[in-house]
């Protein structure tokens, strides 16, 4: 492949097929159930759908992106690292990130795609660090992988959020830059980690305006920090504590648009507690309830179960897993 992916991620097993090209970075180890294997190229334009899913002894996550049925092109992206090795081996944690592409489909499903294989690959492949200054580098790393492809390939305004998660011990890291969000489901109780980096978020937090005139603000989607725009980036860390049978939720706009916070609180306990079901489902049930309130962008969300009370190691194996259907 030419360009920044080819140039930049040499680990990947690249497959052609134009914008449906599928990828894997090559298996290792043998421990533990990680499904959502295998790859498939989707024919949907821009970056397609994108699901993958796996469980592992302490957590379970899936991730899902659809282009939904306003936007002709999927301009998300979405990822996973999981371990593959004994937990008491593992030398990097694991990894999901979302990321939501700007710029207009031909620049917008480029950024994410390059954002997204950029941090997995540096997260694989770097020097061991402790988590926060591990994650906070796998997202400068795809920063400036955006920002060379833009500059590459003459394509002014192209960008990217992203908001990535890590577990290790007993605290959950996450890493935003953007609009796109995390929330941290626990209980009855449902809570957003992240800030919003966009015009309409400044001005929440400076209360200027109210969360009710935020929904139909007229800069809302104007970001104030993205990937890509410059060679350097501030990336906002947000640490909390971990508990057994807590759910991360990690979305772009187009599903916090249409689905409430306190509504994700109450799907994550109904899926998992009242129907006994599973990451995945939790993860479907959210994309396509946004879909079917017309979101008004494309819809990304990966969910991440703490399975265990036992602390997660701070570390992972050598696996990024990307399914297409």
């Amino acid at each position: 492949m030419d360009g920044p992916l080819g140039r930049r991620l040499p680990a990947l097993c690249l497959r052609p097929g134009g914008r449906s090209t599928a990828l894997l970075l090559a298996r290792v180890g043998h421990a533990g159930d990680v499904s959502g294997v295998s790859i498939e190229a989707s024919g949907a334009a821009g970056n397609g759908v994108i699901a993958g899913h796996g469980v592992l002894a302490k957590l379970a996550w899936a991730l899902r992106s659809e282009p939904g049925d306003v936007r002709p092109h999927n301009e998300d992206y979405a990822g996973a690292f999981a371990p593959t090795t004994p937990d008491d081996s593992w030398d990097r944690g694991p990894l999901v990130v979302v990321a939501d592409g700007l710029g207009g489909h031909a620049a917008g499903e480029v950024a994410s795609r390059v954002a997204v294989e950029a941090a997995i690959a540096d997260w694989t492949r770097g020097a061991a660090q402790a988590p926060r200054q591990a994650l906070r580098s796998a997202v400068r790393t795809a920063n400036v992988a955006v920002y060379d492809a833009a500059l590459e390939s003459g394509r002014h305004g192209m960008g990217t959020t992203m908001t990535a998660l890590t577990l290790a011990g007993h605290s959950g890291l996450v890493a935003n830059v953007g609009d796109s969000r995390a929330y941290l489901v626990r209980g009855d109780e449902c809570s957003q980690l992240t800030s919003d980096h966009s015009k309409v978020g400044e001005m929440l937090r400076m209360r200027l305006i109210t969360p009710e005139q935020a929904t139909n603000h007229p800069a809302r989607s104007m970001l104030t920090r993205s990937l890509g725009a410059d060679a350097a980036v501030q990336v906002d860390i947000v640490e909390t504590d971990v508990a057994r049978d807590d759910v991360f939720i990690l979305c772009s706009d187009g599903l916090w648009d249409a689905v409430a916070r306190d509504e994700l609180g109450k799907i994550v306990s109904s899926v998992l507690h009242e129907r006994g079901q599973t990451a995945v489902d939790v993860t479907a049930a959210l994309v396509d309830l946004a879909i079917k309130r017309d979101a008004p962008d494309n819809v990304s969300a990966a969910v991440v179960h703490v399975l265990s009370d036992r602390p997660i190691p701070a570390a992972a194996g050598r696996r990024s897993l990307f399914r297409r259907r």
